[in-house]
């Protein structure tokens, strides 16, 4: 029998409440995470979507920024040592396919990288090494705070301004990403490849105060790559279930916590939706998107006058995706010669005009199927698919709300966009006919907030990666650093900094939690 006292209760087992979760059972706290799905790991989760012994990523596919968090790279809790957590690369990282099926490839070497940069251009190529030094200096202002809690923002801007590289950091910060990528390139292709990954941040290219997010994705895969988890981006979260559970913790699935019980202005239990208490001697952590903490297992009279309309006007970000599983009887063949072959990592994308026009046409819910991302595992990882066999990952940005119909018009034309978007990717490919499909799974927008209540407007980051919603600033200003307004109530996950992905963001949330429970951070980690 599941008991129903413990020091801390984690509402939602995606990766970071795990992360969380495990942290606290290391320190010999007694911790319990509810989840509401038939398993933990929320959008880093691994299934058979398609066919037997095919492993299909339904959401995160690929890590990067997780390899730089100290929970990995200096493996605080033994994922790697003891619970053989695997990861592995590939060279080159990434292929950007362009109309005319010419390929930029950005290899680990950054020689390399500019020799395929020069078939573009050869100022482009001479600039690279360039604005790689210049984003190595801005990483290092703020790579320090990215997987601890952030300052607050007045702080930080205030800390920014008294040298010369934070000044900088600031004006990027204040810029968009396109307007970063014209200051330093004049090919289409290397303004579309840079401005591209920073478009993960599910934000436009042209949107003000993005520019940021083009000192990350591109630099961090010359530092620390970007890699598979062998056996599929689930086996992390079932790495840190096994680590919680060794440790002494619990964890319960199939159990919807619907309300949290409040007392006196203190968080004391979570209510299951089967009438169960759960009783949080410590604290509470919800892993929840922000709005279902605040507006769904809180009431409004609970919280600071105003603070509910404030959370109501949080943004979501500028779009949403489209994503489809394939068994493959083959991997995908591409027209373009070289090494494109060798990645399992390939975008495809239009030139510029109507690069930027797909996202300006997103905010108007208007579908698109021009610029496919796809990745195919089996390259590299065999174990997730039979001998001989392989999967295909293949992920598009689309609206949440069409134009024509809402969010509730994606059950009518989620396959028709599903066969557009493969349409796009067999003009540049060889053998992705229907005789190499042997199983398809398609999942839209409003499959996504399905899915996971936490994706609301099926926003996969919880929230935008807006300024005013980015760093301490997230989810809201003055209170971005894990606390909430009720006593031993707290925050991590995607509606936190630094906020979604595969980040492992947990780590910097349960160091506030721990400072508040009187129990030393560093020393739990140095055992």
């Amino acid at each position: 029998m599941v008991r129903n006292r413990y020091d801390v209760v984690v509402i939602g087992g995606g990766h970071n409440g795990l992360i969380v979760a495990a942290y606290l059972a290391k320190a010999g706290v007694d911790v319990c995470v509810v989840e509401k799905q038939d398993k933990v790991g929320g959008g880093v989760i691994t299934r058979e979507l398609t066919l037997p012994g095919f492993k299909h990523d339904p959401h995160s596919v690929m890590h990067q920024a997780l390899l730089a968090n100290p929970l990995i790279h200096q493996d605080e809790l033994g994922l790697v040592s003891k619970y053989r957590l695997k990861y592995i690369f590939s060279d080159p990282q990434v292929a950007i396919v362009f109309p005319d099926d010419r390929a930029l490839l950005i290899y680990r070497d950054v020689d390399k990288t500019c020799q395929s940069i020069a078939q573009f251009s050869e100022r482009d190529a001479e600039a690279y090494p360039k604005y790689l030094e210049s984003c190595r200096k801005m990483l290092r202002v703020m790579t320090w705070g990215a997987f601890s809690p952030p300052p607050p923002f007045g702080t930080l801007v205030s800390l920014l301004d008294r040298s010369e590289e934070g000044r900088e950091l600031l004006r990027v910060m204040l810029s968009s990403a396109q307007d970063i990528v014209e200051e330093w390139f004049e090919s289409e292709q290397m303004k579309i490849a840079i401005t591209r990954f920073a478009s993960e941040a599910m934000i436009a290219p042209l949107e003000k105060r993005t520019g940021i997010n083009t000192f990350g994705f591109v630099p961090l895969l010359h530092r620390w790559g970007v890699a598979l988890p062998e056996g599929g981006s689930g086996v992390v979260s079932e790495a840190l279930e096994a680590y919680i559970k060794d440790s002494g913790g619990t964890i319960t699935v199939l159990s919807r916590a619907k309300s949290v019980k409040v007392e006196d202005g203190t968080a004391k239990a979570v209510i299951l939706d089967t009438g169960e208490e759960i009783i949080a001697r410590r604290a509470i952590v919800s892993n929840l998107n922000v709005k279902q903490l605040f507006l769904d297992l809180l009431k409004p009279e609970e919280l600071p006058l105003g603070f509910v309309e404030r959370v109501r006007h949080i943004r979501h970000s500028n779009f949403s995706a489209l994503n489809q599983a394939l068994a493959l009887d083959e991997a995908p063949k591409w027209k373009t010669a070289g090494d494109v072959n060798k990645t399992w990592f390939v975008e495809i994308s239009p030139f510029m005009e109507g690069y930027l026009r797909a996202f300006h046409d997103y905010v108007y819910g208007i579908p698109n199927a021009t610029m496919p991302l796809l990745v195919c595992c089996t390259l590299a990882d065999q174990t997730r698919a039979p001998q001989g066999k392989h999967t295909l990952y293949l992920y598009h940005y689309e609206p949440y709300k069409l134009k024509d119909g809402g969010a509730a018009r994606w059950d009518d034309i989620k396959q028709e966009m599903a066969d557009a978007v493969l349409r796009t990717t067999r003009q540049h490919a060889t053998n992705l006919g229907a005789e190499n499909i042997l199983g398809r799974w398609i999942s839209s927008p409003l499959d996504f907030e399905r899915t996971n209540p936490a994706w609301q407007g099926g926003d996969l980051l919880h929230i935008g990666a807006f300024l005013s919603q980015y760093l301490s600033n997230r989810p809201l200003l003055g209170w971005g650093q894990y606390r909430t307004p009720l006593k031993n109530l707290y925050m991590c996950g995607a509606s936190t900094h630094p906020g979604g992905g595969v980040t492992g963001g947990g780590r910097a949330a349960v160091q506030v939690i721990m400072e508040d429970l009187g129990i030393d951070f560093k020393k739990v980690i140095a055992k």
